[in-house]
């Protein structure tokens, strides 16, 4: 089997975190390409910063050689998973917003193809999916970490100090950790090999 026996079972044994995670990513989507409209109060800030970041890797990635590029947004993936993860300590307020932002920025992107008329499900089928399928539940399960982390300090686990809370759940993430890096290698050479050729193909005009 690929993958242990025990990180299967670390990963059943926390679905309901990985489906309150998926629940705070998916709602920054609604809420920034569907329920707000044209009216995105925060959420124009909120993810401005994100975007003009996500602008300057982008240009850092493909500037140079694929194989850097793959290194480069391998560890910022990974160093964010991992923030995600410890700064859970601060009673999970930094994986919720992670969560959110990353929705949010993702939910603006939708909302601006429609804003251009160009077909979302198009975008999200070869923009989106083809990295996306390995990344997300990388980030995902990388937060649900730091969420219960977060909750588990405030409310220790049955029968454990906060301090057995801690170490307990830390030994849980790290027993996933070496899935969560598979994903997020394959994610990267997905989204710098093939997903650029994909957009193209789709989009000539956009991205000429």
């Amino acid at each position: 089997m690929l993958i242990n026996p025990n990180v299967i079972r670390i990963i059943r044994q926390n679905l309901n975190w990985i489906i309150i995670a998926l629940f705070f990513f998916l709602f920054g989507i609604f809420l920034a390409a569907f329920a707000l409209g044209n009216e995105k109060f925060f959420l124009t800030e909120l993810t401005k910063s994100q975007q003009d970041l996500l602008a300057e890797m982008a240009e850092m990635i493909f500037a140079g050689p694929p194989l850097k590029g793959i290194a480069i947004l391998f560890l910022n993936n990974l160093l964010v998973s991992l923030q995600m993860m410890i700064f859970g300590f601060f009673l999970g307020i930094t994986p919720l917003i992670g969560l959110f932002t990353n929705g949010a920025l993702l939910g603006s992107i939708i909302a601006g193809l429609e804003y251009q008329g160009a077909s979302t499900l198009v975008f999200l089928s070869l923009g989106v999916l083809p990295h996306g399928i390995f990344e997300l539940p990388a980030f995902i399960i990388s937060a649900a970490f730091g969420l219960k982390l977060g909750f588990h300090l405030i409310f220790p686990l049955p029968q454990k100090k906060r301090g057995e809370s801690f170490r307990y759940i830390w030994r849980e993430f790290i027993s996933v950790l070496p899935l969560i890096i598979c994903l997020f290698l394959i994610a990267a050479i997905v989204e710098i090999t093939l997903t650029p050729l994909l957009l193209k193909w789709a989009f000539p005009t956009t991205l000429s």
